[in-house]
């Protein structure tokens, strides 16, 4: 009997609650960190697709200032210097792609830790030192690096040395105001300071100062993100996250972690996607390779675009083992990912010959073929990001990164002798690479055998047993 009725009590037909106050309270009382976790309020999964529109919104035009950046500098200071501008700022890029593991991180315990800002902002710091120290390294080669790219000083080169520390630094900042979710600020400081880059750009890139103008420039929006974020995150009074998880102290190993394999991450995704872009260079006339090149910028704006959905639902998706923001995530970067695939087949090569001049040409053919390719990269880069907020078989996703970079370096090498067939790469690399992996797993699951007893899955609510209770 599940509680007995005691003389003088009313029944349980004229008071249904008898039954159940014999019953231990702690009985009906699941885990709020568990329940929360396997039921995602759909307020949160909302908030987290209307967030990834706005940043959508405010990536692209983030991105179309970053463009008209470049097309400002190019102009005003030539080609000559624009070639040197190119490989010192690509040089600020990958800081800031190897920085997205860090971000990642920090957001990671950010939504995790039940902390206030002034805590979380010593935890993310204390893990900036040791991505912070390889810069030095970069100013030690600044004179080599100088000379190799035909430079009148270092100094270019020691400007990109700071340009990667405050790439860094903001990366630790950006990392706690996705971890709070403060996406308007995200896509305020991403359109604000684009564009006092693109204002300061053309007072700057012009003449012989173009270079060193145009690199110290490239400064400003990672350090005003960096000074304004900070400021919000300490003066604002939503900068204490309500997370899910048990209190704890902020862990600086575990962003370290984090760091390392959202590094490897990054570096892959963008490795796969431009491996054909050196092929290009390799294999086809220059002239061919220049209109592939052209092609693919433009094609890189579906992976520019869509990328604000990873930053979005990355929160949601670490504080709740439930899979709908993965699908709802994933299904948004796919629709996205197909709009643009289609704006780009329809007016791309009008905007190739309008950008770039009538001298370069883009076929549609080309387009469609790097557009798809595109868009597969931007699956799987939502996919593998999602991995490692869930923390979920991340030595299959980095074999996964692993065997797509190798297939598409042989595919390239002995078949990509054409422009459309090196576009194809990617997409074939990745969706071969899901293949391998996906039988790699069944081929280990059939091997260890079935799981061992006791062993529950994820989804299971288990309720806590009853103490026992002595017999009088």
């Amino acid at each position: 009997m599940i509680a007995a009725v005691r003389p003088g009590r009313p029944s349980a037909r004229g008071d249904p609650d008898a039954l159940v106050r014999g019953i231990p309270a702690h009985l009906f009382q699941v885990e709020p960190d568990l329940a929360a976790r396997i039921n995602p309020p759909r307020s949160e999964v909302r908030q987290a697709a209307s967030a990834g529109m706005l940043l959508v919104v405010a990536g692209g035009v983030a991105g179309v200032l970053n463009l008209l950046f470049n097309v400002v500098v190019a102009r005003g200071g030539g080609v000559s210097a624009y070639g040197a501008i190119g490989p010192l700022l690509m040089l600020g890029t990958v800081a800031g792609l190897l920085a997205t593991g860090l971000q990642y991180g920090v957001a990671r315990e950010a939504a995790l830790t039940p902390r206030p800002a002034p805590d979380l902002v010593r935890m993310a710091f204390r893990s900036v030192l040791p991505w912070v120290m390889p810069t030095l390294v970069l100013a030690l080669l600044a004179w080599p690096i100088a000379q190799f790219l035909h430079l009148s000083s270092p100094l270019p080169v020691l400007i990109v040395t700071v340009l990667a520390a405050v790439s860094v630094a903001g990366a630790a900042v950006g990392g706690l105001l996705v971890g709070l979710r403060r996406f308007r600020v995200i896509a305020g400081l991403m359109v604000g300071f684009g564009a006092l880059r693109l204002g300061l750009g053309f007072l700057v890139g012009h003449g012989g100062a173009a270079v060193d103008g145009s690199v110290l420039v490239s400064i400003v929006p990672g350090l005003g993100s960096l000074l304004l974020g900070l400021a919000i995150l300490l003066y604002s009074p939503h900068s204490i996250n309500r997370a899910v998880a048990p209190p704890q102290g902020p862990r600086s190993g575990g962003i370290q972690r984090s760091g390392i394999v959202g590094s490897l991450i990054a570096g892959g995704l963008w490795t796969i996607w431009g491996v054909p872009l050196l092929f290009s260079r390799h294999l086809l006339s220059p002239a061919a390779a220049g209109d592939f090149a052209a092609s693919q910028l433009l094609a890189g704006g579906i992976i520019w675009v869509t990328a604000p959905l990873v930053t979005a639902f990355y929160p949601t998706i670490v504080r709740h083992r439930h899979r709908s923001p993965i699908f709802v995530g994933a299904l948004g970067t796919l629709g996205v990912a197909l709009v643009g695939l289609i704006i780009l087949t329809a007016v791309g090569p009008l905007l190739i010959s309008k950008l770039y001049g009538s001298h370069f040409s883009g076929s549609r053919g080309l387009l469609l073929v790097l557009a798809i390719s595109a868009t597969a990269t931007a699956c799987a880069t939502f996919a593998c990001w999602a991995a490692l907020a869930r923390r979920w078989a991340m030595r299959r996703t980095l074999a996964f990164l692993g065997s797509a970079l190798l297939l598409e370096l042989g595919w390239d090498g002995m078949v990509g002798h054409t422009a459309t067939l090196l576009a194809a790469g990617p997409v074939l690399a990745l969706t071969l690479s899901v293949g391998l992996v996906v039988a790699a797993a069944i081929v280990s699951r059939r091997r260890e055998g079935t799981l061992a007893p006791g062993v529950a899955e994820e989804s299971t609510v288990r309720l806590p047993s009853s103490p026992a209770r002595r017999e009088p």
